[in-house]
């Protein structure tokens, strides 16, 4: 059978392949979504058949992959994929959902690396701590998404469901299983900090006890980043070293916004933040060429502190500590 004359399945077939790990068979994928059997699958796959649009669709929303894909090269033309945030619980449980997807994913290939652009402490990280997940999924729910249910109760008073706190767990265990390369500044963890605060100016906090856990909790956040930053590679919740690479770069520019490029054998991918903790995606070629760009201009101006400079490591790590000892303080002062 002759192939048809379609470049544009050409290109939506190279794309797919991209987006499957070497060790998944793409044709059973298809074969399965679409509810054809493997033959044709195989032939839509050799361009001897074409996708009708409704089968296009639903493999486009299957991948995740905007049918913009295919004028991938086109710069000035980005489409981006959003969560959809409200006051509703429910959209943040679909919010993690979508983060762990994202880095399960990347779990599937044999090479896979994620860099940040830190403004503040990467949101997997607030993931480690129990206190501090807890004050995080508090601030963002009740503060910025404004969730009923969230109102007019201070952070001791709020019930977190455990469907949430599973879910944000699984996030930084999957996490831990990525090579990673991050860009902090000494203004990365003020943020949090001042969060922290807010909540005990509010009186959101009902005792000193419940603010110095979650500052507690940041300082074992910190130290669980500082001991993979000493050994060159992430540590699991559990406090063992994984096969997990890491790289931590201290920048003295200031770096404007949290920007994450994720990497893998074939395929890359930009994650803008917006909204303070939401993310856009997306898997536009020149756009992550721009983003990738702008990472190494950042890593060219930085200093390296992970598995060396143990001096300027030090000296970093214990600027931070003073941070939060400043913080616990401030909340003796103000009582």
């Amino acid at each position: 059978m002759a192939k048809i004359n379609n470049n544009y399945q050409e290109k939506w077939n190279e794309i797919l392949s991209q987006h499957v790990p070497s060790n998944l068979s793409l044709a059973r994928e298809i074969s399965e979504l679409l509810e054809v059997s493997l033959d044709s699958a195989y032939r839509r796959l050799r361009n001897d058949t074409e996708y009708t649009l409704a089968e296009a669709a639903k493999i486009a929303n299957h991948f995740n992959l905007p049918l913009e894909a295919l004028n991938n090269q086109l710069h000035s033309v980005v489409s981006f994929k959003t969560n959809e945030l409200n006051n509703n619980i429910e959209t943040y449980a679909h919010y993690l959902e979508n983060m762990l997807a994202n880095v399960k994913k990347m779990t599937q290939f044999q090479s896979s690396h994620i860099y940040f652009g830190a403004e503040d402490i990467p949101v997997y990280y607030h993931f480690s701590q129990e206190n501090l997940m807890r004050f995080k999924i508090t601030y963002w729910l009740k503060s910025l998404m404004m969730v009923d249910e969230f109102q007019n109760k201070n952070y001791g008073e709020i019930e977190i469901s455990e469907r949430i706190l599973s879910l944000a767990r699984e996030n930084f265990n999957t996490f831990s299983k990525l090579d990673s390369t991050e860009i902090w500044t000494t203004e990365t963890v003020k943020s949090t900090i001042k969060q922290i605060q807010f909540y005990w100016d509010a009186g959101f906090f009902n005792t000193i006890n419940e603010a110095n856990d979650v500052a507690d909790d940041l300082t074992s956040c910190i130290q669980h980043i500082q001991k993979q930053a000493e050994a060159a590679y992430k540590f699991s919740s559990s406090g063992s070293m994984v096969k997990s690479k890491y790289q931590l770069f201290i920048s003295d520019v200031m770096i404007g916004t949290n920007s994450i490029l994720a990497k893998t054998d074939n395929l890359s991918a930009s994650f803008i933040s917006y909204s303070t903790f939401n993310f856009m995606s997306t898997n536009n070629i020149g756009f992550n060429a721009q983003n990738e760009q702008w990472m190494n201009n950042l890593i060219a101006r930085s200093t390296l502190i992970s598995g060396v400079s143990e001096k300027q490591r030090n000296q970093f790590f214990k600027g931070v500590y003073k941070q939060i000892t400043e913080l616990k303080q401030y909340f003796i002062d103000t009582l």
